[in-house]
């Protein structure tokens, strides 16, 4: 549907961006940089799992997300972190699962 399209649209925006990188709000975003070049530890992953909520939850109120069904999965064979969620809009009221790809080191280095 229209809404979860949409929707799905915001929360990447959201989450491959950094902090400071749009000029009308130097609180959108997360330290994705921070997170991935520094040593990876369940510490680092709770972190990511406490902002990526908190982010959801201060721009995108179109959704409400639970911390628990947060998820930060690594694929050290192929570069890649994604982010999986499950969440309810607050527009319609359906539940949407989401699964994003958050960082990608092949197009980091093209």
């Amino acid at each position: 549907d229209e809404h979860g399209k949409a929707t799905k649209q915001n929360v990447l925006l959201l989450l491959q961006s950094e902090r400071g990188e749009l000029v009308c709000d130097p609180y959108f975003g997360i330290l994705l940089k921070h997170y991935m070049f520094n040593q990876n530890s369940y510490i680092l992953k709770d972190m990511l799992i406490d902002t990526i909520y908190t982010q959801i939850a201060i721009f995108l109120p179109q959704i409400k997300v639970s911390r628990n069904n947060i998820d930060i999965i690594s694929d050290k064979l192929k570069g890649k972190l994604y982010c999986s969620f499950s969440g309810i809009s607050q527009i319609d009221y359906t539940h949407n699962t989401f699964n994003l790809l958050l960082f990608d080191e092949a197009r980091q280095q093209a």
